[in-house]
């Protein structure tokens, strides 16, 4: 579908001062500047999927292109342009081919991805011996945070983001007493210590029920189930991959418990499908509060316009990962725009920068990280609807989830922006990561 050019006023709607504003500076800018996208999407005539992280890379494929045509046609305008190359990869030695590819042949200055197992890891070898940009937009682990690869940038939350943030909400809410299930694995574990560190430090009166350690996809979860019965808990979090939570909660149901449970918020545990599985496994549990980084009923800060502009254009409702993929490409062109070059190493200079801020739609102005590289932002806590209907109705789709918060508050007086952000995740001396 072919997208109209915008006028000034939509220009400006898109965070478009940095387009507009740079018009001055035309002669320093680069002409070409060419981002290329790796992820899983979904292929073959009758786009079967074989694999849950289509979904999420089917979206951020989406939402970048639309970012191209709408950035890509206000820069022609000054005299530039504007290109994304989109490449499917389904596993991470896919994505590897792919990335060598787009750098050889369409000698992209960056690259977009991360999505499934292995993928972000790959992506940021690539770009750490190639010497060019990787936004990450699909891991959130501490490990690749901690791996302080310098051209590596996570537009992505950290682990450690959403665990503050669903401490903060839950807390607040008088939800003190947790229960915690997760794996027997090294990530499992890392989460589980990093949530009883925000409960501890940052919550009085906050306590661990009970926890149970469990193996991945575990078939039967009634033991843990009577633990979590007899524990008194007032929440249970779940700290495991998008299925085993759809196991989980699936039994859970089915035995009766009434303690609301909410879940770590696995990128394919983001999107509108997996709600409509959700719903399918577990009609009454599932209509509980999630965190997630961006939600299609958000109608601020210029979020009603682009959650509307990506709902026209791909009849869709704008997925977390749809949202990463559009403010990475759009970041990036900002950056190569304003910084007015494309040599990558003065790119991370440039976005290390305080003073280097965009405009994401989310009210406030964002920054990357300089220890770790990772974009502050604001998180939103949604509530899943117990009457909504799996459709593939865009209106039904969208009723799945409401808004019911926003963390940390952004609009607190006498505060730093930088210090409210900050609110969420490692500060320098929490992180592992030091650049050389």
């Amino acid at each position: 579908m072919a997208l109209r050019r915008l006028n000034r006023r939509q220009v400006l709607a898109l965070g478009g001062t940095a387009l507009l504003g740079s018009l001055g500076a035309r002669a320093q800018t680069p002409k070409s500047i060419r981002i290329g996208l790796v992820v899983p999407t979904r292929t073959g005539p009758g786009q079967v999927v074989s694999s849950m992280y289509e979904a999420v890379g089917e979206a951020a494929r989406m939402g970048a292109i639309l970012a191209g045509d709408e950035i890509g046609q206000n820069a022609e305008l000054m005299g530039r342009e504007l290109k994304v190359f989109p490449a499917s990869a389904p596993t991470a030695e896919a994505a590897t081919r792919a990335a060598e590819r787009l750098i050889a042949t369409e000698k992209v200055l960056a690259l977009v991805g991360g999505v499934g197992p292995g993928q972000a890891e790959a992506l940021a070898k690539v770009a750490e011996g190639r010497k060019v940009l990787f936004f990450n937009i699909g891991d959130p682990r501490t490990t690749l945070r901690d791996a302080c690869n310098r051209y590596t940038f996570h537009v992505e939350a950290s682990a450690a983001m959403y665990l503050d943030a669903l401490a903060d909400w839950f807390v607040r809410s008088s939800f003190r007493r947790w229960f915690f299930i997760y794996p027997k694995t090294p990530e499992g574990q890392g989460l589980y210590q990093r949530m009883i560190k925000a409960l501890t430090l940052r919550h009085w009166g906050a306590k661990e029920a009970g926890k149970a350690l469990v193996a991945a996809s575990q078939p039967d979860y009634s033991r843990e189930i009577q633990s979590i019965r007899a524990s008194g808990a007032d929440v249970v979090l779940l700290l495991l991959n998008a299925e085993d939570q759809l196991a989980f909660l699936g039994q859970y149901e089915s035995l009766g418990l009434s303690v609301p449970v909410t879940a770590f918020p696995d990128p394919v545990s983001q999107t509108r499908d997996y709600y409509s599985a959700l719903r399918l496994a577990a009609p009454k549990t599932s209509a509980g509060y999630r965190a997630t980084p961006w939600e299609a009923t958000l109608d601020a800060y210029g979020a009603r316009e682009l959650n509307a502009r990506f709902s026209e254009h791909w009849g869709q409702v704008m997925d977390p990962s749809a949202w990463a993929a559009y403010e990475s490409v759009k970041m990036l062109f900002e950056a190569a725009s304003f910084g007015q070059t494309l040599e990558p190493s003065k790119l991370v200079a440039y976005l290390e920068k305080p003073q280097t801020v965009f405009d994401v739609h989310k009210g406030i102005g964002v920054s990357f990280r300089p220890w770790d590289h990772q974009l502050r932002q604001t998180l939103y806590l949604v509530k899943l609807s117990a009457q909504a209907q799996a459709s593939v109705e865009l209106s039904k789709r969208r009723a799945m989830a409401s808004l019911v918060g926003e963390l940390p508050a952004i609009y607190r007086p006498g505060t730093d922006p930088i210090e409210r952000l900050d609110q969420l995740g490692d500060l320098r001396g929490d992180s592992r990561c030091r650049f050389k």
